[in-house]
């Protein structure tokens, strides 16, 4: 059971930085669900209608934005990022994911706010040499930063969060492993758009395993975390990976069902791992800012799986929502979105 779990909570008035996106508009929908006020803040405005978010539109990288979102605000969950994408540079990355949070940090130290979450990644723990296998929170940081922007940056702003928890500011930082579900512009949208393409190539043997967590099931351990996060708590201070149901299928197996309920082809080709890895090496030379590089082949072709006891133990997360129902609901959206584009 979880030490201090109750069913009591100590916030009201809830910040979701990046709630138009992914998993922060599923954290705004369970915290509006429980009767909370929700003010988000992101430089995207709502994918849907909702006149019960105060909405400001906005930039972490802005202070002042920051300050105006936090404003009578007694947690903030951060989920907002520069995700991976080889096209960014690097200012981008260290702008909004290390100056961005040190922004919201201070911000929070300054007007009194008293807990926030933070949305981090399973890559803070790859090094891009050794597979996971069911990893846990007792995996170190690699020994040197790793050269990959993203990567790097959501270290340094883990890193950042977990040393400002203080008895003023309660913080704590949760890393979803793969997450997919509706509105994901990234994992699964990567995947469609690469079998809409002419390189529709698996790459590696198909026995690599990568773990993976529905969005609404991340917002929910969110919301838990927060629940818990008081004095005294075992959360404060700490890092926990969020997981769905085990246990993990090959990445292209996880795939290849959305990508029969869309009607597209399966790729029937495939690339062995070393093979693939060398030629990420040259397209890196020759084309750096291409999805095909050494870091997409490492997460596609070596094993990424991981365990969420330690958020099961401290503050009671388990997914609520099954494997069956949530590629039913991922899979309508995408529908919805592909016939919107035919339309």
């Amino acid at each position: 059971m979880a030490k201090n779990k109750s069913k009591e909570d100590d916030f009201k008035r809830c910040l979701v930085i990046g709630g138009s996106g992914m998993l922060g508009y599923e954290i705004v929908k369970q915290l509006q669900n429980e009767g909370k006020y929700v003010r988000v803040l992101d430089i995207q405005p709502l994918q849907e209608k909702n006149d019960d978010v105060d909405f400001i539109l906005g930039d972490i990288c802005n202070k002042e934005s920051v300050r105006k979102a936090c404003e009578n605000i007694d947690i903030v969950f951060q989920t907002a990022a520069a995700i991976w994408d080889p096209k960014l540079p690097a200012k981008i990355y260290d702008d909004v994911n290390i100056t961005g949070n040190k922004n919201v940090i201070e911000v929070c130290k300054e007007l009194g706010v008293s807990k926030l979450v933070y949305s981090s990644t399973l890559d803070v723990v790859v090094d891009g040499k050794k597979p996971i296998v069911y990893g846990d929170e007792s995996l170190p940081y690699p020994k040197k930063l790793p050269k990959d922007h993203y990567s790097r940056t959501k270290i340094i702003a883990e890193q950042m969060v977990i040393a400002a928890n203080s008895p003023e500011l309660l913080t704590c930082s949760l890393r979803p492993v793969g997450m997919y579900g509706p509105r994901d512009m990234y994992h699964i949208a990567n995947i469609i758009k690469v079998a809409k393409s002419n390189n529709n190539i698996k790459l590696g043997d198909g026995s690599a395993k990568f773990s993976h967590v529905y969005s609404e099931n991340a917002a929910h351990a969110h919301v838990l975390a927060a629940k818990n996060l008081k004095p005294d708590s075992p959360v404060c201070g700490q890092n926990y990976f969020v997981c769905d149901h085990q246990p993990a299928d090959n990445l292209f197996t996880f795939m290849e069902p959305f990508l029969e309920g869309l009607g597209l082809p399966l790729p029937k080709r495939s690339i062995p791992y070393r093979l693939a890895y060398f030629l990420a090496t040259i397209a890196e030379i020759f084309s750096p800012k291409s999805n095909f590089n050494r870091f997409s082949v490492i997460q596609t072709c070596i094993d990424h799986t991981f365990v969420h006891d330690k958020a099961t133990r401290d503050f009671g997360y388990e997914p609520i929502v099954s494997k069956e129902e949530a590629f039913e609901r991922t899979l309508t959206w995408f529908k919805k979105q592909e016939s919107e584009k035919t339309e």
